[in-house]
This record gives structure tokens, C-alpha cells and sequence, in this order.
């Protein structure tokens, strides 16, 4: 369930490199093939825009450092009221998107996510159709993460947020702090989802028929990395486990990507 910032983000990419995000707004090119091979590890020494990242968020929202790409998510300006589990004020984290698509194929993710209830940290594939593959890690469920498929149909009388969400642990104990590997396996007929090369979730193409319509992702889509506030709306803030208390949170957190791959084998 990636809603709100991140929605509205996807809709604009920004060139430039990682030093230069507040250049023209551009929409990338899609490839002509369905998929192509990529390895993005993010280091001090990496530019991110040759990496085929590029940052929607501005300029001091990210960095990169000997342990990854950091995308930051800081306190708001003023003073932050609390009221019936929702804050008024949302914090802006940062965004990544690629400038290439994928049409099945299997995604990795390697992250470390902060531990602070209220934060979310998304990996997603989106499509322009709004179709979603989501895996995202909830910074107040500190030993599980999230799996997720999105996808409207005009015969949907809501959106169906959540319905295709499933709660996924880790092995040995793991916690969402440190660094895991997550892998998003996708092709015409199902999708898996994996932590640490395990397999964790199967969703099969045929177990999502709902109104007489099948909601499976089947358009190519685009990877987005983010870090979000989900403070707000109510119910966003209970999914999270929020609100943020910036009381007693970091006043400036992130979260960290070490690395992306792209695997063609379909």
C-alpha cells in the first residue's frame, strides 16, 4: 500500500545526476525489450545517475556513502501536533526512480531500513497504469516485512489496498535494521517474493480474480525507492504503526540501499 507522497512522486522524473536533480523534468525512454540485465551498487564512489537512478526528490535528500544510498526522511519545520492517531504535519522523504522499465523478471533489493514506528521503506515496481509490486518494511514491525500487489479495475467499486498484502518474517531472527536482500520474481503467471534467497510468498495470476477481473501486474513498470511518513491519513498511520513521535525519533533518519539487480530469465 504505497499512497500519497510516493503516488504523486512517481508521476515526475528529474535529470540530471545525483548533484544535479533540479535540472528539466523529463519522462524517461522505455527500452523496446521487456527486460534488460542491470547492476547498481550504490557506493561513495558511485555516480547514481550512470547507475540509471535518478533522484525525484531534492537535492539533500540522499546521499551515498561506504554503506549505500541514503534516503533521508527528516523532521518537519514547527511544531508537529498528534491528535486521534494521526500527525497534521507529513514529513517529504526521498525518492528514487529508474529511467528503465522491466516487464517480468527478478528484482533484488539489498536494504536496511530504520527502526521508528510510522516510517515506511518501499521498493516497489510501478507501472504508469498504476499497477504495483511492492516490498515494503514498516519501521514500528521491526521483525517482519511487507508484500503487496496492486492493481485497479474499472470494476472495482474501491481501491483495494492491502487486499493482496501479506505480513512476511525473517530467518535466524532478522530485523528490519539490518541489511536483507529482497527479491521481487515476476513473470505472466506468478510472483514471488524472497528475503535472503528464501522463498516467502507465491501469487499466482489465477488467485487474483475479484469482481470477474483479474488484478495481476502486467504492464512494465518502472523501480521506485523510497522512504515515506505515513502519519497521515488515519488509516495509512494504523497499517504503520504510527504515528511518527517526533518527540523521541531522530530528528533526521534513513534508509539505506546497497544495491539493485536486474535478472532476465523470462
Amino acid at each position: 500500500m504505497l499512497v500519497t507522497q510516493l503516488h504523486v512522486l512517481l508521476l515526475v522524473l528529474v535529470l540530471g545526476t545525483l548533484h544535479s536533480v533540479n535540472a528539466a523534468v523529463v519522462e524517461p525512454r522505455r527500452s523496446s525489450a521487456r527486460c534488460q540485465p542491470v547492476e547498481a551498487s550504490f557506493t561513495s564512489d558511485s555516480d547514481v545517475s550512470q547507475s540509471q537512478f535518478q533522484a525525484v526528490s531534492p537535492p539533500g535528500s540522499y546521499a551515498t556513502d561506504d554503506e549505500g544510498l541514503k534516503l533521508y526522511l527528516e523532521k518537519p519545520r514547527g511544531t508537529v501536533h498528534t491528535k486521534d492517531g494521526v500527525n497534521d504535519v507529513v514529513a517529504e522523504g526521498a525518492t528514487m526512480n529508474s529511467t528503465f522499465y522491466v516487464q517480468y523478471g527478478k528484482i533484488s533489493f539489498e536494504i536496511a531500513a530504520p527502526e521508528v514506528p510510522g516510517v515506511v521503506t518501499a521498493a516497489i515496481l510501478v507501472a504508469d497504469q498504476r499497477d504495483e509490486i511492492d516490498v515494503e518494511i514498516l519501521g514500528g514491525d521491526t521483525t517482519h516485512w511487507q508484500s503487496n500487489v496492486f492493481t485497479a479495475s474499472p470494476a472495482d467499486q474501491q481501491p483495494l489496498w492491502g487486499v493482496f498484502g501479506e505480513i512476511e518474517g525473517y530467518a535466524k531472527k532478522g530485523t528490519v535494521t539490518q541489511v536483507h536482500r529482497y527479491a521481487i520474481d515476476w513473470n505472466e503467471e506468478r510472483i514471488v517474493w524472497s528475503v535472503d534467497g528464501e522463498e516467502m510468498r507465491t501469487l499466482r495470476k489465477s488467485d487474483t480474480s475479484i469482481n470477474g477481473t483479474l488484478h495481476y501486474p502486467s504492464h512494465a513498470a518502472r523501480i521506485q525507492l523510497g522512504i515515506w511518513d505515513a502519519s497521515n491519513p488515519a488509516g495509512t498511520s494504523e497499517w504503520a504503526k504510527g504515528p511518527i513521535d517526533w518527540n523521541s525519533a531522530p530528528a533526521k533518519m534513513s534508509a539505506t540501499f546497497k544495491s539493485i539487480t536486474v535478472e532476465c530469465p523470462y
